[in-house]
C-alpha cells in the first residue's frame, strides 16, 4: 500500500506540467489524464444505448515507478498498464481528457489518500452510489471530487434512455424487474465525465 501511495503521488504533480511517457497511438499523456474506452462486449451495448455515446469505461493515468499505469474500476478496482487497458479493449482508448486547470498538491494529497484506498474494491454491477462497491466513472468522479473538484454534476438513473430493449435486458439481469430500479438513484456516466467542461480534450475519439 505504501508503494502504491508513492505512486499515485507521483500521479498529482500534474501542478508542475510533469508529462509521462508517450503510449501507443502518437500522443503524449501525462498523470491525472482520464483515458475512456468504448466497447458493446458484455453491458457496453447497454451503457451506449442508454447514454448514446459511444464511451463505456474509463480509467485515471498515472506514473508508478517510471511506468504509465491506469487506475480502473472492473472486477475488482486495480491498477493495471496503459498498454493493457488498451488492449483488453475494442475499439481501444478512444478518447483522452485533462484537467485545464492542475490540481495543487494539497487538493492531490486528499485525492490520491482515498483513490489508493480503492485498489480491491468490488465493482459496482447496480450502479449504485455508495462507496462500498464502484463502477468506473463513479471511481473517476469521485477521486477528483476528493480533490474538490466535481467534474460534472451527478445525474438519475431515470434521466437515460431505459427504454431501449438492451437496456431492459439488462436492468432485469441486475435487478430482477425494471420496477426494482431506483430512478432516483444518483449516477454518473462515461459520457458524463468527458463532457466535463472543466476538462480539454488530449486525443478525440475516432470517427
Amino acid at each position: 500500500m505504501k508503494q502504491l501511495l508513492l505512486g499515485l503521488g507521483c500521479w498529482f504533480c500534474l501542478v508542475n506540467g510533469l508529462a509521462a511517457a508517450e503510449p501507443p497511438g502518437g500522443y503524449a499523456l501525462r498523470e491525472g489524464d482520464i483515458v475512456f474506452s468504448g466497447s458493446p462486449v458484455g453491458q457496453g451495448e447497454a451503457i451506449m444505448a442508454a447514454t448514446g455515446s459511444r464511451f463505456t469505461h474509463c480509467g485515471i493515468v498515472f506514473m508508478r515507478e517510471g511506468r504509465l499505469m491506469v487506475l480502473e474500476a472492473v472486477q475488482p478496482v486495480r491498477v493495471t498498464t496503459v498498454a493493457a487497458f488498451m488492449q483488453t479493449r475494442r475499439p481501444a482508448v478512444v478518447a483522452v481528457r485533462r484537467l485545464k486547470v492542475p490540481l495543487t498538491q494539497e487538493a492531490g494529497a486528499k485525492a490520491k489518500v482515498w483513490a489508493a484506498a480503492q485498489i480491491g474494491r468490488d465493482y459496482d454491477a447496480r450502479f449504485e452510489w455508495g462507496d462500498d462497491k464502484l463502477y468506473c466513472s463513479e471511481l473517476v468522479w469521485k477521486v477528483f471530487e476528493k480533490a474538490g473538484v466535481r467534474l460534472c454534476e451527478p445525474r438519475r438513473v431515470r434521466d437515460y434512455n431505459l427504454q431501449h430493449p438492451k437496456v431492459r435486458e439488462t436492468i432485469r439481469a441486475r435487478f430482477g424487474a425494471n420496477a426494482n430500479l431506483r430512478l432516483d438513484e444518483k449516477v454518473v456516466a462515461p459520457s458524463d465525465l468527458a463532457a466535463s467542461p472543466l476538462l480539454e480534450v488530449v486525443r478525440r475519439e475516432k470517427e
